[in-house]
């Protein structure tokens, strides 16, 4: 559920990684301001600023400013700057979403978006 201590990873293996979730729906476990994350990688690429970002849906593990809670379980929107996350692993689990209140603005120049990939509409608000 958490990730485990390993070999410190490169911006390209974490994004690589993102990637890869986010292609095949799967989430990850991660590590983001000393926290640990577990997290659906929705969309990838980057901001204004040129930063590689990756909004997340964060279904688990704990947060600074907390996790909504609901009948459906936790979970939030996240907008996380690519190169703070670390001790990134995939996990075999459901795929997890929710509704948008608006356009999306973390990432500006996006590479991958999960929703626009082929095999299916992720599961509403799981």
């Amino acid at each position: 559920m958490t990730p485990q201590q390993a070999r410190t990873q490169s911006v390209d293996e974490v994004y690589g990684l993102l990637r890869i979730a986010a292609v095949g729906k799967r989430p990850v476990a991660a590590m983001y301001d000393g926290l640990p994350r577990l997290l659906c990688p929705h969309i990838l690429g980057r901001s204004k600023d040129g930063h590689l970002r990756a909004l997340c849906y964060q279904f688990g593990g704990s947060s600074g400013s907390g996790l909504r809670s609901g009948s459906d379980g936790v979970g939030g929107w996240r907008c996380l700057t690519v190169n703070k996350l670390s001790q990134v692993e995939l996990q075999d689990g459901d795929w997890r979403t929710d509704s948008h209140a608006s356009r999306q603005s973390c990432v500006e120049q996006i590479d991958i978006d999960a929703d626009a990939q082929p095999g299916g509409e992720p599961q509403n608000g799981q």
